[in-house]
């Protein structure tokens, strides 16, 4: 179902003044404070008619009988489909923006570290950016070591200064000799190279090589799409770690739980950022984010290039957030950080 297909005019409108209400104040909203906040030309009988029926229609719920309704999934994707433009900042606050992001730094990652810090400082969410260091990435060196029994290390030396270190399981264990001359032929072939270029000339290399040597490269090879893949990082910046802050969805523990495994699980957020690297603008909502643990959060991400690096700026916070506000820092900062020339 669109949301709000089912809706008559005067439901849509009274949809939007709840969420825009709930939004602002944080507690259940009332017929009477939805009719005090809007000077709604209707008696306050006639307005929980129609929010009984919205409720019917599942865009709002009752946390308690006698209390008041929140608005569900449903209701946020509403308003949030409503947004027609993003609006400008404030001239000071554009500013304050300007200079965080435009100091003199020495590393993209600290660009990437202050900006999610500076994000999670505007909003009191959770403020994410996952960046892909260099849209030309060179491999300058891959190394194989082996552990206990058949485990095994690969080390992926990228041009500029990362490592991507993936486990891998041989079929047997191998002398150091055998080891180092399956790393040197490797690296003839794919040193210098792209993480594109990689993959075919590994498996060119299989079909061309014998051997144990090629027992190890199979080996490697089969690992190809999880080591040859775009080296992401991830920053993210939670200002309600640090200092107490007025959510209060924190006080629910499942929610305050579920918050805190994410801060945990590094991997998972950056499985979810990976997933939306094609869009420019993505907003999910609730369960529209499919995976349990943000089923409570919303999460808003744009998209940003900056010289040879490109990324996500994002924001996970709760469903009951500042769209407006949010979508306009995210449009400015990544504009901010396309002015970087970064190399």
């Amino acid at each position: 179902m669109v949301p709000g297909k089912d809706l008559t005019e005067y439901e849509s409108e009274l949809l939007k003044d709840l969420v825009s209400l709930y939004i602002r104040e944080g507690k259940p909203v009332s017929s009477k404070a939805l009719k005090g906040s809007f000077e709604l030309d209707t008696s306050t009988a006639n307005i929980r008619k129609m929010l009984h029926r919205l409720e019917e229609k599942g865009y709002l719920y009752k946390p308690h009988i006698s209390a008041g309704r929140i608005p569900s999934d449903l209701a946020y994707r509403y308003y949030v489909n409503d947004i027609k433009s993003v609006k400008a900042l404030d001239i000071e606050l554009v500013e304050a923006i300007r200079r965080r992001i435009g100091q003199d730094w020495d590393d993209i990652r600290d660009v990437m570290t202050q900006t999610s810090k500076l994000l999670g400082e505007l909003t009191n969410y959770m403020g994410l950016i996952m960046g892909i260091f260099s849209t030309s990435v060179i491999i300058e060196r891959l190394r194989i070591i082996q552990l206990e029994g058949t485990a095994g290390l690969v080390v992926l030396t990228l041009f500029p200064g990362v490592d991507k270190h993936v486990h891998i399981d041989f079929s047997k264990r191998y002398s150091p000799y055998i080891l180092d001359r399956a790393e040197q032929m490797i690296n003839e072939r794919i040193t210098g190279h792209t993480l594109e270029e990689a993959t075919p000339r590994l498996k060119a290399f299989v079909r061309e090589s014998i051997g144990l040597e090629r027992e190890i490269v199979e080996t490697i090879n089969a690992e190809a799409d999880t080591l040859f893949e775009w080296p992401y990082d991830l920053k993210y910046y939670f200002k309600g770690s640090n200092e107490q802050i007025e959510l209060f969805e924190l006080n629910n523990l499942r929610i305050l739980q579920r918050l805190v495994r994410l801060m945990g699980e590094e991997g998972l957020m950056r499985q979810v950022l990976q997933r939306r690297m094609d869009h420019d603008f993505l907003i999910t909502i609730g369960r529209e984010n499919e995976v349990e643990e943000l089923e409570d959060f919303s999460i808003i991400t744009h998209r940003f290039t900056t010289g040879t690096c490109a990324g996500l700026l994002g924001i996970l916070g709760p469903m009951r957030m500042s769209y407006n506000l949010v979508l306009s820092l995210l449009d400015r900062m990544a504009e901010e950080l396309h002015r970087l020339d970064w190399r």
